[in-house]
């Protein structure tokens, strides 16, 4: 990996793992990895599938939601927060995409629903944890923010 930003003590964002580089984050605490990435894009040595095995290979639980150009939506996004609640609980977790942006995004959405932030809270706070949010991404969580009233 290229990129490694750790967000809280228990949450690490991240770009695209290696199997090298999951057998040393299971080596370094971690307890699970969620891939934001869909088969087929670029840069991806390993399918989401072979992720998932090599993953779990590792000790690692391991959860997968494609985000593309849909926007983000429930169940997804929440089931998404619910495993980074949970498995946080037990270790830390690296939530990984192609450079880091969308699980940025995520991660965003997941620490303004554990902080209870509303929507314009959560734009500073992230800024403030280094969750600054390019336009077309901020313009998906916000419009997440409001599908869910």
């Amino acid at each position: 990996m290229n990129v490694e930003k750790p967000i809280t003590d228990r949450i690490t964002i991240a770009d695209q793992p290696t199997a090298a580089d999951l057998a040393r984050l299971a080596g370094e605490g971690f307890v699970a990895v969620v891939n934001l990435r869909e088969d087929g894009e670029p840069e991806q040595p390993l399918d989401v599938a072979a992720e998932g095995r090599e993953a779990t290979a590792h000790g690692l639980a391991y959860h997968h939601l494609g985000v593309g150009k849909e926007p983000l939506s429930d169940p997804g996004a929440a089931a998404t927060c619910d495993f980074i609640d949970r498995e946080t609980e037990r270790g830390k977790v690296l939530v990984h995409c192609r450079g880091g942006s969308r699980a940025a995004a995520i991660v965003l959405i997941q620490q303004a629903r554990a902080h209870g932030w509303n929507p314009d809270e959560a734009v500073e706070k992230g800024r403030e944890l280094g969750l600054a949010l390019k336009p077309a991404l901020q313009a998906k969580v916000e419009q997440y923010w409001k599908s869910r009233g």
